[in-house]
């Protein structure tokens, strides 16, 4: 019975340090993302603010939100500009490894 009681104290010290550790790191972590953000810096918008040529207030509104609705399709899409086959096109990796191990034979390559 005295190892079962050193196992015990032992299992519940070593536990114990590794939540107390835990806890310390969410801590330090909560601490350092709350001081690294930076603070919201908001610029006047003046009514003297220069355009570029050909463009008025209307039109340079119209195109900020249509970048900013075609950025939020892509978020919600995985970046479609970046694949190569729409998505359920082709079987996962898992299905394409199994069908060629099921067409190709065993080969013994220690054997040559």
């Amino acid at each position: 019975m005295d190892w079962l009681n050193i196992g015990l104290q032992l299992t519940i010290v070593g536990m114990s340090i590794v939540f107390f550790l835990l806890a310390v790191m969410a801590l330090l972590i909560a601490l350092l993302t709350r001081w690294d953000r930076e603070p919201a810096s908001v610029e006047p918008v003046s009514a003297s603010r220069e355009f570029p040529e050909g463009l008025d207030a209307d039109t340079l509104a119209a195109i900020t939100i249509a970048v900013r609705a075609h950025r939020i399709t892509l978020r919600k899409q995985a970046a479609p500009a970046m694949r190569k086959h729409q998505p359920g096109t082709l079987p996962s990796r898992w299905v394409a490894i199994g069908r060629a191990r099921q067409t190709t034979g065993w080969q013994n390559l220690r054997r040559r």
